[in-house]
């Protein structure tokens, strides 16, 4: 049994062949770069600084998760390696050229339902594929085979609106992969789902990653969720963003909803939940201003 109070590098000593995947994981070609990264918001005047000092390399299919607290700007280091934001320092590399807008090499997966309501499901998936200059008979030959891998083909007529939250998504990640994208950045994409749905997708992504030549960057605040998806997990801080700890999870693969118990599974969440829900004192804390606006007859603690 692994101590679930010990920090990272004690219990990974306690597993070498933990220590061996990640020595295996960083023999890969590396994907992304991300090097001290920053981001502004506001006019030069007033800037407010998001996130800043932001370093990370990512190699060839990792699974990375960023968790958290909001305001953090995870969602803006998603859309910055997306290039739908810029950055107001640093760079960001993929495979050694610097990202400066969007690109087919890299696929988007958003929290809300993006697919287009208009056009069925396997047109959805299609659009991209004919945007990208595909003749339509091949498009839609390569649409019906990720709806198979998706777990949909006999949706493939079938109208966003006609599907629920967690097969919308599905879609979605098809339609983002069916232009064979070198990483997979996925911002918040099971948020809005409710919890058994949300376990459902967890474990379709999973089966998916391995069956994908894909590296995906997740974007999360649930700590459980990021324990049983990621490689490695970036933690961020908050105001300014920065990067507090990089954790390699040791939570053996192939993974399943039975280990959420295990001993490394409840070692790793504890070390996040330290991070993201510190400790604090009740004593020199700023409390809220307590007002009270009604006179129940009775005082809760």
């Amino acid at each position: 049994m692994i101590a679930i109070d010990l920090p990272p590098e004690e219990y990974l000593q306690q597993r070498p062949h933990v220590s061996e995947r990640f020595a295996r994981i960083r023999k890969r070609p590396l994907i992304l770069s991300v090097r001290n990264l920053r981001k502004d918001f506001g006019g030069d005047d007033q800037p407010r600084t998001v996130f800043e000092g932001v370093t990370l390399d990512i190699h060839r299919r990792e699974f990375i998760c960023v968790i958290g607290p909001s305001g953090c700007g995870k969602s803006t280091l998603a859309r910055i390696v997306a290039g739908l934001d810029e950055a107001s320092g640093g760079e960001v590399l993929l495979d050694g050229v610097p990202i400066n807008g969007p690109g087919p090499d890299r696929g988007m997966v958003f929290q809300g339902y993006t697919l287009f309501p208009w056009l069925t499901v396997k047109a959805n998936v299609m659009f991209g594929l004919e945007m990208g200059g595909q003749a339509r008979s091949i498009a839609e030959q390569e649409a019906r085979q990720w709806l198979d891998m998706v777990g949909l083909s006999s949706f493939e007529n079938a109208y966003p609106q006609e599907l629920s939250g967690g097969m919308k998504q599905r879609v979605a990640i098809a339609r983002a992969l069916a232009s064979g994208p070198r990483i997979l950045i996925m911002d918040e994409p099971f948020g809005a789902l409710d919890a058994q749905t949300r376990a459902q997708m967890q474990g379709y992504l999973l089966q998916i990653w391995r069956k994908v030549d894909v590296t995906i960057l997740f974007i999360t605040h649930d700590l459980d969720e990021a324990t049983y998806l990621s490689d490695r997990i970036l933690v961020l801080g908050a105001n300014p963003g920065r990067a507090v700890e990089l954790i390699e999870n040791p939570v053996p693969r192939p993974r399943s909803v039975d280990q959420f118990q295990s001993s490394e599974f409840l070692a790793l969440k504890r070390r996040l939940e330290h991070h993201i829900h510190p400790p604090v004192e009740t004593d020199g804390v700023d409390l809220l201003p307590m007002v009270k606006l009604t006179h129940a007859g009775d005082e809760v603690e």
